[in-house]
């Protein structure tokens, strides 16, 4: 009898042959694991990424690659793969991300122990090669966190990366990454812990960071950007959550505009943004959604900063 699928794993790629075969081996060697499948979406990358996946997967069960016709950005691509997750859970990755072998294997563990829908770990930018990451372990005795409301262990807990360990009806419930939103870093979690029942803090490498090249973490604008519009669109959606939960989402955005008026604004430390953004620390409100409009307007005119091309892909909440 063939055995349910426990986790997926969804994997979006565009460019990324230095480091796929790291990554892959990494992968493709998660250990602890009954009947894992493995999701690969092509955005119409123009290197070898392809041809490395199909190489290192050639004879492995449970895989898909859907190779598409056209480059629409992350999270339109990351939803088409949590739509094909048939297992248990879902663990996304970024094709330049590494896991530890084991880090798979313990988050299930505590998800289930715990009866905990999200999971997730800390990240080490490693500045190394990735092939000297590819059979890292976690710690043997590293400690973790359980909060059975996620909301606000997410926003009060720091989500920068992929690797979290989902139950996947939740996350679709969610409804993915919000292709409102290019980079789907925080929108994902956010969207997840609105419907989710528990969330575990690993206080250990969960994901390892090889040395960089050419990615958008250099793009501060689009990182406040992405940010903003995750917490802004979140806050618009979703009207009717819980008094500190809106506050702290209100926080969040107001925190990544005044980000961007710091690296944009001529003195900024005399804009309304740092007095907004100053008394809310002190002082935490529920959402002016007059001001929300404004900063979102500013942001959604920014220039050379990357957006979601026709959006096919959402899942329906």
């Amino acid at each position: 009898m063939k055995k349910d699928i426990d986790v997926s794993f969804v994997m979006t790629v565009y460019n990324k042959e230095y480091y796929l075969p790291s990554v892959l081996k990494a992968l493709l060697g998660q250990t602890g694991l009954e009947n894992p499948e493995f999701i690969f979406i092509d955005d119409l990358s123009t290197d070898k990424s392809v041809e490395i996946i199909k190489e290192f997967t050639k004879n492995v069960p449970n895989v898909t690659i859907v190779e598409n016709k056209d480059n629409r950005g992350i999270s339109p691509r990351i939803n088409q793969g949590i739509a094909l997750a048939k297992g248990k859970y879902t663990r996304m990755l970024d094709s330049d991300d590494v896991f530890p072998i084991d880090s798979t294997e313990k988050m299930l563990a505590l998800a289930e122990e715990l009866n905990a829908d999200m999971v997730y770990g800390r990240f080490t930018k490693t500045g190394k090669e990735p092939w000297l990451l590819e059979n890292e372990s976690m710690s043997h005795d590293f400690s973790y966190t359980f909060s059975e409301n996620a909301l606000l262990g997410v926003l009060t807990g720091r989500f920068t990366r992929m690797g979290q360990l989902i139950k996947t009806e939740v996350l679709k419930k969610g409804g993915g990454a919000d292709e409102r939103v290019f980079i789907q870093d925080e929108s994902i979690p956010l969207r997840t812990a609105i419907y989710a029942r528990g969330i575990v803090k690993i206080n250990d490498n969960v994901v390892l960071v090889p040395k960089e090249i050419g990615n958008f973490s250099g793009n501060k604008v689009q990182l406040d950007n992405d940010r903003f519009l995750a917490y802004c669109y979140a806050i618009q959606d979703n009207p009717n959550l819980p008094e500190k939960a809106l506050k702290l989402m209100y926080q969040r955005a107001l925190s990544a505009y005044w980000k961007l008026i710091k690296k944009t604004k001529f003195l900024p430390y005399f804009h309304p943004a740092f007095f907004k953004y100053l008394f809310n620390k002190l002082y935490p409100t529920l959402p002016d959604m007059t001001y929300l409009k404004h900063m979102q307007d500013v942001f959604l005119s920014l220039p050379k900063v990357r957006r979601v091309v026709n959006p096919l892909y959402a899942l329906k909440k």
